[in-house]
């Protein structure tokens, strides 16, 4: 394959769903479905055993109490097997990291084939600390999926919503507390469109960033050293 094709960059094919059980990280309840909704909704078909951890309960864009109800509501509706609520502060996980590190070592013993965190390249904070101290504590031999929220990261994994868009739609809805706050539904139909690019047959897709753990933190170490200055 030539040096510069394009295919070195984007798949041209969809991705098959990865081995479960699954972990999800989510910084905050909405996350896990305005990010990866369709993933979620493909593994229930297929019958994958989910779990999802919050970070936060995202008590500085909503009544905490309400942003949890909507959360366990999603998680039913996705049969989710365990929900896990890591309580750390909205807006200040990297301030905690220390605490998350070791909730998230007592997660990672458990025997989940592939593990989800937010794209280093996401605006907010809170997504991106999650996703650094998670790769500082994952398994090296571990599967890492990074996924997008707000905006489009680097992917080398496509899956084909397609077929459970609307329903990922009505997960999105499920968040009442949150759409209101933001034009989320229209930015996320745009980010899932917009990745059936090179996908010719799908009319929805999610972007993912797929590899083993250590060989995110060798692609992408030096960059967080200078974006955190640490």
């Amino acid at each position: 394959m030539p040096i510069f094709s394009e295919p070195k960059l984007v798949p041209f094919e969809p991705s098959p769903l990865p081995k479960g059980p699954w972990l999800v990280l989510a910084p905050h309840p909405d996350d896990e479905t305005f990010g990866m909704g369709g993933a979620l909704l493909l593994a229930r078909e297929a019958g994958i055993p989910v779990e999802i951890a919050f970070v936060t309960r995202g008590e500085l864009a909503g009544d905490p109490a309400v942003r949890t109800q909507e959360a366990l509501q999603v998680a039913a509706r996705l049969r989710v097997q365990e929900v896990h609520f890591l309580d750390l502060p909205d807006r200040k996980v990297y301030e905690h990291r220390d605490i998350l590190a070791q909730k998230l070592q007592k997660l990672f013993a458990q025997k989940f084939k592939t593990i989800f965190m937010p794209s280093l390249l996401e605006f907010h904070p809170d997504h991106r600390a999650t996703t650094w101290v998670g790769l500082a504590v994952a398994p090296f031999s571990r599967e890492v999926w990074l996924y997008e929220i707000s905006r489009q990261g680097e992917v080398n994994r496509l899956l084909d919503i397609s077929p459970v868009f609307e329903e990922k739609q009505a997960l999105m809805k499920l968040y009442a507390s949150q759409i209101r706050e933001n034009n989320y539904l229209e930015v996320i139909e745009g980010i899932n469109r917009a990745r059936t690019y090179t996908l010719s047959q799908a009319r929805y897709a999610e972007g993912f960033f797929g590899t083993r753990a250590f060989l995110v933190s060798r692609r992408y170490g030096n960059w967080l050293k200078r974006y955190f200055q640490v």
